[in-house]
């Protein structure tokens, strides 16, 4: 089933109609979720603060929708539970362990999300919001390879415009298969790859894209052709890529025979490979039990001083930023380092459950599968539950298409 059939006439109806104030307001909020959720965390707090009103305002239909029953669902709020009680437990009911949880919130507020796009009568709102946002984004970007201050504006962003918009262009063109006006999603989905691969200098966007364009070529491709596509389709895309002077400059760095600057400093990429070799370090260490999620920090540190302390000549210096980086820029080191195995593969199973989520139709759902394949990718990268953006515009978009693969098991077996 295509995105845009799940969105039309085949999408389930909601479970219990809203009274019409309260559905129009659910409306807006959804609408303006989804303008905010690419780039203004902010707004997006405002929205989810709305949205909770509007859920207790609902709170009869919410319970009755049972959201915990969704087997993704159900998982999240399993692995927030156990982050909770390990770092409570290792940590003690300190203002750090609480901060630390709080993190992780997105967890929590996803079965919640999945509830009210259920509820809502115009879940377009949302795809509508999402879609201007998105290409504003991105025409954002263009706009300051020719304005220096602006680009030093968004240069902080750049990691997650680029998770953020490779994801919508995958979405939108998802959406196209099956649509009235399907070049008009085309269109606007190439767009926003063109964005990612010319305008934006971050290598999780680029490689994140290549990942969603195979996926795509095996969507869109003959059944005969999909495993010729899915390797001749990232080629092209990145032959096309070399000739962006923000692919080459990342490409160039981290091809480069050493990652250590001028001035003695890591690059980029020097930094990324000693994140690396730590976690790697911690985890052999502390993989077992979990050392405790707040104190990745101290840990870090100490190994990096340590390391240090035994070979000066080949170890980096100790004096910069990312010695005391409170995350190893990894979401699975960050789980196994944290919380332990338990927590790894609670997360790894969080991840999975939405491929295996099927449709209607009983197909697995394409944009799941893309989306969720991007994500758990981008967190090789970095730590992206750890509220981030991109951890929060995942758990928004995977509550949004979980909503429309049709009922959960309360529905099928009644009240």
């Amino acid at each position: 089933m295509s995105l845009a059939q799940t969105l039309g006439t085949t999408r389930p109806a909601p479970l219990l109609p809203l009274a019409r104030p309260l559905d129009m307001a659910l409306g807006l909020a959804l609408a303006a979720l989804g303008l905010f959720l690419p780039f203004s965390t902010a707004g997006v707090s405002l929205s989810l603060a709305a949205l909770a009103l509007l859920a207790l305002a609902a709170a009869p239909a919410v319970w009755r929708s049972a959201p915990w029953r969704e087997p993704t669902m159900a998982m999240g709020l399993l692995l927030l539970a156990y982050i909770a009680g390990h770092t409570l437990w290792s940590s003690g009911f300190a203002p750090p362990a609480w901060r630390l949880v709080n993190r992780y919130h997105e967890l929590l507020m996803a079965p919640i999300l999945f509830a009210l796009f259920r509820l809502a009568s115009n879940q377009r709102a949302f795809l509508w919001g999402l879609s201007l946002s998105v290409i504003g984004y991105a025409a954002v970007h263009w706009l300051a390879l020719l304005w220096p201050e602006l680009a030093t504006q968004l240069q902080p962003r750049r990691i997650s415009a680029g998770f953020i918009l490779a994801v919508s262009a995958f979405l939108l063109l998802e959406l196209a298969r099956g649509n009235a006006r399907p070049w008009a999603w085309r269109a606007a989905a190439a767009f926003l790859a063109v964005t990612v691969l010319f305008a934006i200098d971050g290598r999780t966007g680029h490689l994140v894209l290549l990942l969603l364009a195979a996926c795509a070529a095996w969507l869109h491709s003959p059944r005969r052709w999909r495993w010729a596509a899915i390797v001749v389709v990232p080629a092209l895309l990145l032959l096309v890529a070399l000739g962006s002077k923000a692919v080459q400059q990342r490409v160039n760095e981290t091809l480069a025979g050493s990652y250590v600057l001028q001035d003695g400093s890591l690059s980029s990429t020097g930094i990324r490979i000693e994140l690396l070799r730590n976690g790697l370090d911690l985890a052999q260490r502390y993989g077992l039990a979990g050392a405790g999620f707040t104190r990745y920090a101290e840990l870090h540190e100490q190994s990096v001083r340590e390391r240090h302390a035994a070979d000066p000549a080949h170890t980096p210096s100790a004096d910069g930023a990312w010695v005391r980086t409170v995350n190893p820029h990894n979401e699975y080191l960050m789980q196994l380092v944290g919380g332990g195995a338990v927590a790894l593969l609670l997360f790894l199973a969080w991840l999975v459950l939405p491929m295996l989520r099927k449709a209607q139709s009983g197909q697995v759902h394409a944009a799941l599968v893309g989306a969720s394949l991007a994500f758990a990718a981008g967190c090789l990268f970095n730590s992206l539950l750890m509220d981030f953006t991109e951890g929060h515009f995942y758990s928004v978009v995977l509550a949004w298409l979980l909503a429309q693969t049709g009922t959960t098991a309360r529905d099928q077996t009644g009240p």
